[in-house]
């Protein structure tokens, strides 16, 4: 963001700052780097302060997107076992042999860039629409639809709780459940458009 007003919000030994123009009083707009304006885009599923919610633990997640992939991947494939079978190269495999796969570090970050290509694009529906779209259709010969799409909720959650030791709020969980139904929704038109 910038030339806003600034915020901070501590969560333990990680500051995130934001920007927030509820809190300026002159007439200063909150500018995203791509040009729209945060929050100001009717029609969005999300409130302004889910999506504060969203950047915020977002940046928590983002700031060691590496390791904190693989930590989401092993909790995923915790949490559904069956999921890890859709990955060719990691079926029958233990979750310490999965931690340790190259090709797994490969897509947990391939899979956090998209996730940070719609966080940034909260603000443009359309674009974050046709971004959803793009990485719906690809996989859609694996067959991730909506259902898949929403198991990914209780590990992501989870990381965050572990990020925000235990910080994490209703409005946190609410938010990215959100994000997660309208990819989730847009799967599963992308499965139908398919067959």
């Amino acid at each position: 963001m910038i030339n806003v007003c600034q915020n901070l919000f501590k969560f333990d030994d990680f500051i995130y700052v934001r920007s927030r123009s509820d809190i300026c009083h002159d007439n200063e707009v909150d500018m995203t780097e791509n040009g729209s304006t945060n929050g100001s885009d009717s029609g969005s599923p999300l409130t302004k302060e889910e999506v504060d919610a969203i950047h915020e633990t977002w940046a928590l997640v983002w700031s060691d997107k590496k390791n904190n992939g693989i930590e989401f991947f092993v909790k995923f494939f915790t949490h559904f076992p069956e999921a890890q079978d859709k990955f060719k190269d990691f079926k029958g495999l233990s979750i310490e042999e999965v931690r340790a796969h190259k090709k797994l570090r490969a897509h947990a970050l391939s899979v956090f860039y998209a996730i940070k290509s719609y966080i940034d694009h909260l603000d443009d529906l359309e674009t974050l629409t046709e971004l959803i779209r793009k990485n719906a259709r690809n996989h859609v010969d694996r067959k991730v639809g909506g259902k898949e799409v929403k198991w990914l909720v209780p590990p992501f959650v989870e990381l965050l709780e572990e990020k925000t030791n235990g910080k994490v709020t209703e409005l946190h969980k609410t938010a990215w459940t959100k994000v997660f139904d309208v990819i989730a929704s847009i799967s599963d038109e992308e499965i139908e458009k398919a067959k």
